[in-house]
């Protein structure tokens, strides 16, 4: 008797075990771009989401270019909303010049996260045998975004650097100690399913949580049929994000049709000149780093322009720093558009020193986007936080002539 429940038990167990590794084969087979629905891409697992983007040849991975940055790098903006297919600059490039392109940068990450994403991913992807094996990139695009790169970065140094720690030291020391993957990221890797499926019932969660505060059957509703709308591709906005009224505030100079924006980012917004030459120095040596590891010479720094550079907005420019959307008018902070433009040209400037004296190439297509913002917008209209489809294809169209 007990012989045969042990004998069930472990047929149970066994077949429990072929069934998840089944649907961890169906989940990654369907985790690209082409088939997977765009609004659940951000429920993928990081290593998953690294392979989700259409910019690679999938039957040839021997050589890549890894592009690292923030959510600028990732593509987020109004293309990834719609649901389009070439929604960042790496898909762009990708059509051009038909080479590969993994993007390892993720939303939110600083310079040195961007970094040891990379190592992560590159480490996992070994060791499932579900995925591509990875060699190092034989090139790397790193982006470096004036609009928060600096402010993440100085604020990491500022509040976890040792006492009399040095950019350099804390840098590598930083990247060091987080590079291995951790047990729950080995886990998620071979088990990709889980994290999937817990963020699909996290996203239930808030669905019933604002059910329950609805004051109607009727918008009850309609928060059901918005998340079906926003599964099928249409862009929904879900949260009060763009009813706050002190969001509304900037207007363009050149396109008289376009104003009420809400608080944007600049260049090194609410640093001062010391501050930005360390998170300059931060971004410097998270890229030496990521040079060093991959043994490549050829690294390109692309630089982007915040909005507030790319247009002649009409003053006091209402700015962003952390936050999209204050919360108080305490929280409400102008700069004019001079002061701004002395701050980019700064950064330009500091940049190109230091690509000369290490042999990197510098790609600043900023004097481009000036330009080509008087007749046209590259940001917006949904999303003013990053370009949209014509912003990126300027910036795509841009390296590709830089590049050859």
């Amino acid at each position: 008797m007990l012989k045969a429940k042990l004998k069930n038990f472990l047929l149970f167990f066994i077949s429990i075990f072929v069934t998840f590794l089944f649907i961890n084969f169906i989940l990654i087979k369907i985790s690209s771009q082409n088939i997977f629905p765009r609004p659940l891409a951000a429920s993928l697992p990081n290593t998953l989401l690294t392979f989700y983007p259409d910019t690679y040849n999938k039957k040839n991975l021997e050589n890549f270019t890894a592009v690292l940055g923030n959510s600028v790098a990732q593509g987020g903006g109004d293309s990834y909303l719609k649901g389009e297919n070439n929604y960042s600059i790496t898909h762009h490039l990708h059509d051009i010049k038909n080479k590969n392109y993994l993007i390892f940068a993720r939303a939110g990450h600083n310079s040195m996260m961007s970094v040891i994403n990379l190592t992560k991913v590159h480490a996992l992807s070994n060791k499932s045998f579900m995925l591509p094996d990875l060699n190092k990139p034989n090139s790397i695009i790193f982006y470096f975004y004036e609009g928060i790169d600096l402010w993440w970065n100085y604020s990491l140094y500022k509040n976890y650097s040792k006492q009399n720690e040095s950019v350099e030291s804390f840098v590598s020391r930083t990247i060091n100690d987080n590079s291995a993957p951790n047990l729950f990221e080995k886990f998620e890797n071979s088990f990709p399913i889980f994290p999937f499926v817990g963020t699909f019932f996290e996203d239930f969660a808030k669905l019933f949580k604002e059910i329950f505060k609805s004051g109607s059957l009727k918008e009850s509703i309609s928060l059901i049929f918005d998340r079906i709308k926003k599964l099928f591709g249409f862009y929904i906005l879900l949260g009060d994000r763009e009813k706050n009224d002190l969001t509304w505030t900037n207007s363009l100079k050149n396109h008289k049709s376009v104003n009420n924006i809400r608080p944007i980012q600049g260049a090194g917004i609410g640093l001062n000149k010391n501050q930005m030459l360390i998170g300059l120095n931060v971004f410097f040596n998270s890229l030496n780093y990521a040079k060093s590891w991959a043994n490549t010479k050829n690294v390109y720094i692309l630089y982007i322009p915040a909005p507030i550079t790319v247009y002649d907005w009409k003053e006091p420019i209402i700015y962003a720093g952390q936050a999209l959307s204050p919360r108080s008018k305490d929280d409400v902070k102008s700069i004019t558009n001079k002061q701004n433009r002395i701050k980019n040209i700064f950064l330009r400037n500091e940049i190109q020193i230091f690509s000369e004296k290490n042999d990197i190439t510098f790609l600043d297509p900023s004097d481009l986007l000036i330009e080509e913002g008087k007749s046209k917008l590259l940001h917006g209209p949904l999303d003013w936080g990053h370009m949209n489809h014509d912003g990126y294809k300027v910036v795509s169209e841009f390296l590709v002539n830089q590049i050859n």
